[in-house]
Parts: C-alpha cells; structure tokens; sequence
C-alpha cells in the first residue's frame, strides 16, 4: 500500500482539487487527517516521488488553522537540520493559493497506526527492530537538541523496503530557550509523559515514554493506557500497566517486561538516560536470546 508521512489513512487515492502547489504539480489525493490533506507529487527537476501537505489559509483567524500552519511551519524548520534515514525529511515550506503548505519525502508503506487497525500482528524480533530504528532516529534527533515530543503510531512509518521513519515534527523542540509563558500540554494521550502533565520542566525523555508506549502496543497487541483524555491521564501519573506478556498472554515476551516498564517509568530519572541507552538494552537482550 501507498500512504503519505501525514497519516498513513493507506485508502484510494483520489483526484485533488487543486491542481499545482508552487511548482509542484498535485497528482492525487494520498492521504487526510489533523494536519490537512497529503497529495502525491513529483519533483520537476529530479522526477522523485514527493507528498505535499497542505492547510487552507482561508480561515487563518481561527485558532485550529493559525496553529496547524504554524506546526507545518515548525515541522519544516526541525527537520531542515536534520538529515537521516530514519527521519521524513521536509525539503520546502510556501504559501499559495489560500494554502499553506510543505514538501517532503514520499513515503511507501504505512503507518504504524494503520496496521495496527488491521489487525495486522509483528513478531518479536520485527517489534524490536521497529523500535530500534525508532530510537536511532530519536537519538539523531537529540543529539541536535530536537525533541520530536509526538512519538506515536501514526507518527512511524513502516516502508515497504522494512525502513522505519519518524514523521510529523510540528511541535517538536528545537534547540535554544522557549521563550514566553510555561507551555500547553502537547502530544497524544496514551503517549504524553507524566511530566508533561505534572512539571513545566522535562527534557528528551519524554520521547522515550512515548517510544516505550509504542513498544508495549507492539508486544501486547493492546496501547498501555486506554480511556478518555483525563482516564488516561490518571492512569500515566498514578498507576502502573500491566506487563506485555500478561497482556498477551505469551510467557516468551517476559524479558522484556523490564525494559518497557522501565521505559514507562512515572519519574523521568528511573527511565533510561537516553535513546542510545535504551536501544543497547535491546540490542542486548536480543543477543542472549539468539
């Protein structure tokens, strides 16, 4: 299946409504959801696949739009430093035509997300290895002081080639102060660490509990916190999930009970110090395993 790096939705493509962004002609719709509509593109010079997202400026006053310009806006700066496999690269940013809209990588494949709607079902050493390219590209990120802060499934894209890729950087942290008032709370519920909701104060390590909730859905088949917005929010500040192999019921995943609720640990300090760590553990546990 074809999906693009908004939101992987994987359905038929259909005709846009629009014809052309800058220089770039819009050849179908590939995709729709939070951040707008996602149309396939080709690149004139190169002939490269490309996927366009775009927002209407129409009703810029109002707060949804003014904010989902500002996070295209902001995806296109963290991502322009970074370079990386594993990583949707954001090559423009314009305005045109009573849209907002970005250039990126065209992904082929989908999202984490929609397999997970499928039903479809990952083996032990593929959940790793998703996992561990999720954290090769997350510490790629930090070690350039960007905090992608929205690791969740509709935010990896698995290739078709196996490639994992991180996108959606639209309310990333880029490096330097954050200036003016303590921020909102940003992120998914069932993603979102504690000390976001807890502590103005927190650092990259809010990435790893996300990634850690992605590790858990894959080895369990079910998200480590469920519920309304404020169930779930109680839930990841007082209380701790079940384990992955009591969840799916499969004896074989208990050595990795340690490492995902290590992962999920309500104090940033008793997670792993960094993403590099983390994939070591992994890396590790899969070698006494072989």
């Amino acid at each position: 299946m074809k999906s693009a790096p908004e939101d992987g939705t994987g359905g038929t493509a259909r005709q846009p409504e629009l014809a052309r962004l800058g220089e770039y002609r819009l050849l179908s719709v590939i995709g729709a959801g939070s951040m707008g509509t996602v149309y396939r593109s080709i690149d004139p010079g190169t002939n490269r696949a490309l996927a366009i997202k775009a927002v209407r400026l129409e009703a810029a006053g109002q707060p949804d739009s003014e904010s989902l310009c500002t996070r295209l806006r902001l995806e296109a700066e963290a991502t322009s430093a970074l370079s990386h496999p594993g990583i949707v690269t954001v090559h423009e940013y314009g305005e045109e035509a009573g849209y907002a809209f970005s250039v990126m990588d065209y992904v082929e494949g989908n999202s984490l997300r929609d397999c997970f709607e499928r039903g479809m079902a990952f083996s032990l050493p593929r959940s790793v290895e998703i996992l561990v390219q999720v954290l090769e590209a997350l510490q790629y990120a930090h070690d350039r002081g960007v905090w992608h802060r929205d690791i969740k499934p509709s935010n990896i894209l698995v290739g078709v080639d196996g490639r994992v890729k991180l996108t959606d950087f639209g309310i990333a942290r880029l490096p330097g102060p954050t200036p003016g008032p303590p921020e909102a709370i940003l992120g998914t519920p069932g993603y979102i660490a504690p000390e976001s909701y807890l502590s103005d104060t927190f650092d990259s390590r809010v990435d790893l509990f996300a990634a850690s909730a992605v590790l858990y859905h894959l080895l369990a088949g079910v998200p480590a916190f469920a519920g309304t917005a404020d169930q779930v929010m109680f839930k990841v500040c007082h209380e701790t999930p079940l384990r992955p192999s009591m969840v799916a019921g499969k004896p074989s995943l208990q050595p990795y009970d340690v490492l995902v609720l290590k992962g999920l640990a309500r104090r940033p300090e008793d997670r792993f110090a960094s993403a590099a760590e983390f994939r070591q553990a992994l890396r590790a546990l899969e070698r006494t395993r072989e």
